[in-house]
């Protein structure tokens, strides 16, 4: 449970604010196609001598308003307009021009002028977008509907009139447009596309998909139609389907940066570090002053453990986008994995400080963080509250007893209250110790793992007030019938009021005596490596060849504590060797942890497990690592060991990253630090 960050998304999908701008040239590239059609269409139908010499002043003003060419082309109107006053081509093309600027204002005046003139299907689309643009949805839907009426066999009349009634919540209504639209042009990918985004936005992500993936059949190097298609596989958490239609772009655009950032940011989420940076840096070379990629590089390089790099490209991206919240909390990550505490809880405070934070999401997450921090520094009153802003930003794959209140912490005489774990099983493992008191306030059902089930079952009861009040809710079963209230079990230290760390007593597998090994025989676990899904699970995570100083010491056999050593980073890049027990529940891990002298882990539940039952635990901590092993919660007394002891386990002593140093040595002197206190533990053991 580390610090919350945040990829750039601007829009829909993982995308960089360079990528923004050029879907903004795209938008306006296309409204003015669409002017240039529209207003040769409309000169066509005027009788011949009510054509003038004006005509081609009017294609070259609209010429250089697809061109971007803003200025240039109001120029031509104008002039057109001084030679033919009220000419209504003219006042349509300044009419799209306004659009274009984003006056919207002004072009509903302008393509009123137009439609006075020459009542074309056309000029009331142009009016129609501008008046929905102004918010004016009545009058838009009504401006739609003339030219509806008067061109019915225009696509882009019905678009228009959809995206006005879906704005009406008349969603229904917008599908039947966007489906005439699509019928008129079925070789169009663009009304599919906005077909496909509605009944995404309707809840229906499969049938949006199918949709785009019809439009991308349609034009397959059309590269708004891949946009859309990976945003929309993103949105539905598909990244691996999105990843490589956002290579398929970088194709068709090679030297745009958009493209390099877009591909790096769906790098990033798939955790591919190494390619992600090499596409953010290479994005960040093409344009350096995009907040947006310079963000998401800091992340990528945070991930990697580069921090003086990742501080730097989050510092560049808070200079290009100073009032930012999303940016500001991520600089806050990267303070605080630097031991810069106080700067990153300045940043956050900021955040929280403005005016339009209260509903905010980045204000969520700058609440969370700051929980963390405060956590960290011992203020726990605060902190906990802090970190119940967590509601907001944990994904929520379970809502069994999604309306049931949650508890305040208060005594309940009838009913029972349903505890739920939330996040990892070493969070879950370290709220346990909560149960004792929770269960002298109220009667509980505890929502946990299934692999925790057995082993919760050990937790001693000797006053017998927890057994006959706690039961554990089966796996997929729904709340039972007397539940009247909720609560996380890491909300525990706030709802009961206990701010600090709990006098400790082994709460998991207590009384199990260690098995007697052959004389001389040291017996080690060994736990490498997280869970891989984690972001950030290569900086908590040691390469098992970092491992290779600890095979040195004579006399000591190593037990795998890993569930999984197989494939990349798996025991097979240990230089000694290595001894695999039977793999089962959290139970079974137990009882292995039962039978050895000694456990070597890093930040992962083993930590946590082996610390609940008492044993001595050795943790490889990253520089910077998580709010629980701070040096608030250490032992006042002397480790013999690394540094001191934990007040969460005390028989749990940190070896620490001691300077934020390249990921390539950044664990040789924790590991060279271990490999002698190894030595000297076994020593006392003989």
């Amino acid at each position: 449970m580390g610090f919350e960050v945040r990829i750039s998304l601007l829009g829909h999908g993982l995308v960089s604010g360079v990528f923004v701008t050029a879907r903004v040239a795209v938008w306006r590239a296309a409204v003015c196609a669409m002017a240039r059609q529209a207003c040769n269409r409309g000169r066509s139908v005027m009788p011949q001598d009510k054509r003038h010499q004006g005509d081609d002043l009017v294609a070259l003003g609209l010429a250089r308003l697809e061109a971007g060419d803003r200025d240039g082309a109001l120029e031509h109107f104008r002039d057109v307009l001084t030679r033919t006053p009220g000419d209504p081509d003219a006042l349509h093309g300044m009419a799209c021009a306004a659009r274009a600027a984003g006056r919207p204002d002004l072009a509903i005046g302008l393509a009123g002028k137009a439609i006075a003139a020459l009542p074309a299907a056309h000029f009331h689309i142009t009016l129609g977008r501008a008046l929905h643009e102004q918010g004016h949805l009545e009058e838009a839907r009504a401006a739609l509907s003339v030219a509806t009426l008067r061109e019915p066999r225009d696509p882009r009349a019905h678009a228009a009139l959809a995206g006005v009634l879906e704005a009406q919540g008349a969603r229904a209504e917008a599908e039947v447009s966007l489906r005439r639209a699509v019928a008129l042009r079925p070789r169009d990918p663009a009304p599919m596309l906005e077909l496909a985004q509605l009944r995404t936005r309707g809840g229906d992500r499969p049938g949006g998909i199918a949709l785009a993936r019809q439009a991308v059949a349609l034009a397959p190097d059309r590269v708004e139609s891949l946009d859309a298609l990976a945003a929309l596989l993103a949105g539905a958490g598909q990244a691996e389907e999105a990843e490589p239609v956002y290579r398929d772009i970088l194709r068709l655009r090679p030297a745009d940066p958009a493209a390099w950032a877009n591909h790096g940011a769906a790098l990033f989420g798939l955790n591919r570090h190494d390619a992600a940076r090499a596409a953010l840096e290479h994005a960040a070379r093409l344009a350096p002053e995009v907040a947006e990629t310079q963000n998401n590089l800091g992340l990528v390089l945070m991930a990697l453990g580069h921090l003086p790099e990742a501080h730097a490209a989050l510092a560049a991206a808070r200079a290009l986008r100073p009032e930012d919240s999303r940016i500001a909390v991520n600089a806050a990550t990267v303070l605080a994995d630097l031991s810069r505490t106080g700067e990153a809880e300045d940043l956050c405070r900021a955040v929280l400080a403005r005016a339009d934070a209260g509903a905010d999401l980045d204000a969520a997450r700058a609440r969370f963080n700051l929980g963390t921090l405060l956590l960290a520094r011992g203020a726990g009153a605060e902190g906990w509250r802090c970190l119940e802003a967590r509601s907001r930003l944990i994904p929520i794959t379970d809502d069994r007893g999604g309306n049931i209140p949650d508890w305040d912490g208060s005594a309940i005489e009838s009913g029972a209250v349903l505890l739920r774990a939330e996040q990892g099983l070493g969070d879950t493992i370290q709220f346990l110790r909560y149960l004792p008191q929770a269960a002298r306030r109220a009667r509980l059902v505890l929502d946990i793992p299934e692999s925790l089930h057995r082993l919760v079952r050990t937790m001693p009861d000797p006053d017998g007030t927890l057994w006959p009040r706690c039961r554990l809710l089966a796996p997929g079963a729904p709340p039972p019938p007397d539940i009247v209230a909720r609560c996380g079990l890491i909300s525990l230290p706030d709802r009961l009021g206990m701010p600090d760390v709990p006098a400790f007593s082994p709460y998991l597998l207590p009384t199990m005596a260690r098995a007697r090994q052959a004389a001389g025989v040291v017996r080690v676990g060994l736990c490498w490596a997280g869970n891989p899904s984690y972001r950030f699970d290569r900086r908590r995570s040691v390469s098992p060849a970092m491992l290779a100083p600890l095979g040195e010491v004579a006399g000591v056999s190593f037990v795998s504590l890993q569930h999984d050593d197989s494939g990349e980073g798996g025991a097979a890049g240990l230089p000694f060797a290595l001894e695999r027990p039977a793999q089962g529940d959290l139970l079974a891990t137990a009882r292995t942890i039962v039978g050895l002298d000694l456990v070597i882990t890093v930040d992962t539940a083993t930590a946590h497990l082996a610390g609940a039952m008492g044993r001595p635990v050795w943790l490889l901590n990253r520089f910077g690592g998580d709010w629980r092993w701070s040096a608030y919660f250490d032992l006042s007394t002397p480790s013999p060991w690394g540094n001191r002891g934990s007040r969460w386990y005390p028989s749990l002593h940190q070896f620490r990253q001691m300077r934020p140093d390249p990921p390539a040595h950044a664990w040789d002197e924790p590991v060279a630090r271990m490999r002698d206190a190894l030595a000297r533990w076994r020593d006392g053991l003989r």
